[in-house]
């Protein structure tokens, strides 16, 4: 099926909205979790599954849903995926408690491993012609990095006015005309005549599952990491005797797919981890509100926009590599500024948020076109959920990761000054946001937010630094790499 040219356009609009969507809830409760916090009194633990469990319950079932794309339609599991979507939606935005929510928001993370990988192979097959890929790719790459940084905007432009639970109201109408349009104008592929190995995609699914709880919130340690990587082995090994494999492990003895996978996995860390730590150390340290935080926040967006909007011409020059190993120097060349001590200063915190901004999204358009390019039109299902179990490991990991390192490091710099209560003195060991609520009617009011801003500046910049240098290992192994394999 061959549908590039002037209709497939107009279908990209389609697929963009849902995966919009579907990037925004990663990150819409960045801005919006203090106003969660105080209505809904999540522990410290909770608060962190909350925005963690939508990414981590997403991951292990990209590879089964991108593979039944291919097997039973795309459009088929596209429709469904929003209409999960939609109705995990409305079930975040009428939770009474915090079970509920964490119920609805892991529903919510089924609905988007139906919907990503799916889009992304679709790309695949509308635009065969490389050139139009690699536009459409940006296009797209784009509007799921633009997604994650606007939904914090998103957020807190909806908080202020109709608090936390608008921040999910806005998704059901929007999947409603995704559906409409989808139904209408985007075209039936053929499936596949290879009968869907339920068996490999349940070994697939408790693999990346393991590793997700071993990287969650609870930290599953050892044991759940090592049952994970145990189960991905047995996947392994059946799709290596597989007469039909669930996903062709030859894609990754391809030039550049290791490192676009792996390029993957860092900017969404990078990128949701550091996001959430910026908005509270927006809100709780400088003190601006919900809409002010956000609006700080879109120098991201903006020089992402511009990044996926040169990528396609820079990856026609030089190549996926050398654009991937620019972005993560860019990258980390920007997030330099924050590690060395530019928070306070509005002009150095701005040129930190674009300029990291402008690198990720080259880091992770040209890691996206290496990879969908490496598969076959009729297997791209799996390439995209490659892609796309990145993404969300990447979310879910960056969320943990980063939350933790920053917690430690505020709770080992926070100097609770003399007279505080051991309630309070507790409460504000909990972090930033808690705090505040702690210091409300105390005496020493002043002196423990003093410390608390403090505290909390010292873990950003810290988790800044580790960012930093994360990325400047990477560009470091990409160039070493490039030689040997021109991804």
């Amino acid at each position: 099926m061959t549908h590039a040219g002037v209709r497939a356009w107009p279908l990209l609009a389609v697929l963009g909205a849902g995966l919009f969507l579907v990037a925004v809830d990663a990150t819409v409760l960045h801005v919006a979790l203090p106003d969660l916090v105080r209505q809904l009194r999540p522990g410290a633990a909770a608060q962190v599954w909350i925005v963690a469990i939508y990414p981590l319950t997403a991951a292990p079932l990209l590879l089964p849903c991108g593979t039944l794309g291919d097997r039973f339609g795309r459009r088929r599991v596209l429709v469904a995926g929003y209409a999960v979507f939609g109705l995990a939606s409305l079930g975040c935005a009428l939770a009474p408690g915090v079970p509920a929510l964490l119920a609805a928001r892991a529903a919510l993370g089924c609905g988007g491993a139906m919907i990503m990988p799916v889009t992304m192979s679709l790309l695949r097959e509308l635009f065969p012609d490389q050139r139009r890929r690699r536009t459409a790719i940006a296009v797209c790459s784009g509007i799921a990095g633009a997604g994650s940084v606007f939904g914090p905007v998103l957020g807190g432009l909806l908080v202020e006015v109709w608090g936390w639970r608008s921040t999910f109201l806005v998704n059901p109408p929007v999947i409603l005309a995704a559906v409409a349009a989808a139904l209408r104008w985007l075209p039936r592929t053929t499936p596949a005549r290879e009968p869907w190995d339920a068996l490999s995609a349940l070994l697939a699914a408790g693999g990346v599952l393991g590793i997700a709880f071993a990287i969650g919130p609870s930290g599953g340690g050892f044991a759940s990491g090592a049952a994970g990587c145990a189960l991905l082995g047995l996947f392994g090994r059946r799709q290596r005797r597989a007469a039909a494999p669930l996903l062709d492990l030859a894609l990754f003895r391809r030039p550049g797919v290791p490192g676009a996978a792996g390029g993957v996995l860092l900017v969404m860390s990078v990128l949701v981890g550091l996001g959430l730590l910026l908005a509270q150390y927006l809100q709780v340290v400088l003190g601006l509100s919900p809409t002010a935080a956000a609006a700080r926040l879109l120098l991201v967006l903006g020089a992402s926009a511009a990044g996926s909007v040169v990528a396609p011409a820079l990856l026609e020059r030089f190549g996926n590599a050398r654009v991937r190993t620019a972005g993560f120097a860019v990258a980390a060349a920007s997030l330099a500024i924050p590690a060395a001590g530019g928070l306070p200063s509005p002009w150095w915190l701005g040129g930190a948020l674009a300029g990291s901004g402008l690198g990720m999204a080259l880091a992770l358009t040209s890691s996206t076109d290496t990879l969908l390019s490496a598969a076959p039109a009729d297997r791209a299902g799996g390439a995209a959920a490659v892609e796309k179990t990145g993404y969300e490991l990447g979310a879910g990991l960056g969320t943990t990761a980063f939350g933790s390192l920053a917690a430690a490091v505020y709770s080992a710099h926070l100097v609770v000054p003399p007279g505080v209560p051991d309630t309070a003195r507790r409460l504000a060991s909990a972090g930033p946001a808690q705090a505040e609520a702690a210091a409300q009617g105390l005496p020493a009011a002043p002196e423990l937010l003093a410390a608390t801003r403090a505290a909390c500046t010292t873990g950003v910049q810290v988790s800044a630094a580790a960012a930093c240098g994360l990325f400047a290992l990477a560009a470091l192994l990409s160039t070493l790499t490039r030689r040997k394999v021109p991804g």
